[in-house]
């Protein structure tokens, strides 16, 4: 019964073990183009109740955080850090799209707290997924924090999936320093 229960624990160490693991390792993707999607109606679409299209995210660096909202507390820390380390969010984009369909609390609600986020965070735009579309067009792990970056042409350059650890805060926000410095750069080079 000993060496059971000893057994037992060492799986569970090791099962949370690889899941800490995970979080602390975000891939960084090959360039892939995010496919084109389409929310409205009853799938979703923008905050206000208006159509979004993915093709909306070109012409600038965005960040794509798809949240379960019983998830939402554990990407604070991100967009807090986000808020008082980059100097400026006009070059960055930054959608939170909210997975109504993997929570219990009713779509109403979620509107109005949105809408009055969407009031205070101007450079915030929220977008509801009431029927997992973007789970199933953008391969996203359901009920997950998925967050990911895109270039100016909607290639994604970084992804994470899962439980956010000050390292992946940290590797995020490198990362998004890292490319708007290189998107300057770049159009101090075309000028």
């Amino acid at each position: 019964m000993r060496t059971l229960i000893f057994i037992l624990a060492l799986l569970f160490f090791f099962a949370n073990l690889s899941e800490i693991t995970l979080a602390m390792s975000p891939t960084l993707a090959d360039s892939i183009l995010l496919p084109d999607a389409t929310l409205n109606g009853e799938n979703g679409g923008l905050y206000d109740g208006s159509e979004w299209h993915s093709a909306s995210l070109r012409n600038k660096v965005n960040l794509i955080l798809y949240i379960d909202p019983d998830k939402q507390k554990q990407v604070k820390p991100l967009i807090a850090k986000l808020n008082s380390e980059l100097s400026s969010t006009d070059s960055l984009g930054l959608f939170f799209i909210v997975n109504t369909s993997a929570t219990m609390i009713p779509k109403f609600i979620l509107r109005k707290k949105i809408a009055n986020r969407a009031k205070s965070e101007k450079n915030t735009t929220y977008i509801f997924d009431h029927k997992r579309v973007l789970i199933n067009k953008w391969n996203l792990a359901d009920g997950e924090i998925n967050i990911f970056l895109l270039d100016k042409t909607r290639h994604i350059f970084f992804n994470h999936t899962g439980r956010l650890s000050q390292e992946v805060i940290k590797t995020i926000i490198q990362t998004i320093n890292d490319t708007l410095s290189k998107e300057d750069s770049n159009e101090l080079t075309k000028n």
